[in-house]
């Protein structure tokens, strides 16, 4: 009855709940940003609210497991590869590796001269983690097959995103933490203050215009 009688009324609702609604979720990612939480913490609440995550892809997403095993262990549990986000996107896989907003991504000494930083050793290796996840997902895909979410995606264009660190500051490490990041054509290396850059952007496109400029379309 309210759709029919009062659909400005109704849009201009929803879209009030919605910035309320992001504007808790962004006021808990700050909060979060300035506590030493762990792994578990950040992936917990990416599980909660999705849509941030959801942020990083071009196309729609969704999620498929958590805590998800590129491959199997043995009777007694070893050789089990435990990966943490598996989404997908289309008819592809996405995987997703979370860490934390005080993973170091640069090193903190300049290699040979002072304008050049190499990757940090927690940076590196969570990039290669996630591209072995990769390579175990397409080699054990016909035991994946018998999970029913699985039967109709493709594992050979599947993408991998490393959620870690904040961006550096300085203007050197900054540089060669962009070049490094750009050169890794099959991993996209994301951060965790970027994460918080796009909820703030798309909160302010939320805020109403005048009423003015808005055309009637009821």
């Amino acid at each position: 009855m309210l759709a029919k009688e009062a659909p400005r009324e109704l849009f201009e609702l929803r879209a009030e709940i919605e910035r309320v609604t992001l504007a808790v979720m962004i006021e808990k990612f700050e909060t979060m940003l300035g506590q030493n939480l762990s792994e578990g913490h950040w992936q917990q609440f990416f599980e909660a609210n999705l849509f941030i995550l959801g942020m990083v892809f071009a196309r729609p997403v969704a999620l498929l497991h958590t805590q998800f095993h590129a491959r199997g262990s043995m009777v007694n549990g070893v050789g089990a590869h435990i990966g943490d986000l598996l989404f997908a996107q289309g008819r592809e896989l996405a995987i997703v590796e979370i860490k934390k907003p005080s993973t170091p991504l640069m090193q903190t000494r300049p290699y040979r001269n002072r304008d050049v930083f190499g990757p940090h050793l927690q940076l590196s290796g969570a990039i290669t983690q996630v591209l072995h996840q990769q390579g175990l997902m397409r080699s054990n895909w016909l035991s994946h097959l018998q999970d029913p979410t699985m039967r109709d995606l493709q594992p050979d264009t599947a993408r991998c995103v490393v959620i870690a660190g904040t961006k550096p500051t300085e203007e050197g490490r900054l540089r060669s933490f962009e070049i490094f990041r750009n050169a890794c054509k099959d991993v996209e290396v994301v951060t965790f203050d970027e994460l918080l850059g796009k909820l703030r952007m798309l909160a302010q496109h939320l805020v109403p215009v005048d009423p003015v400029d808005i055309p009637d379309i009821f």
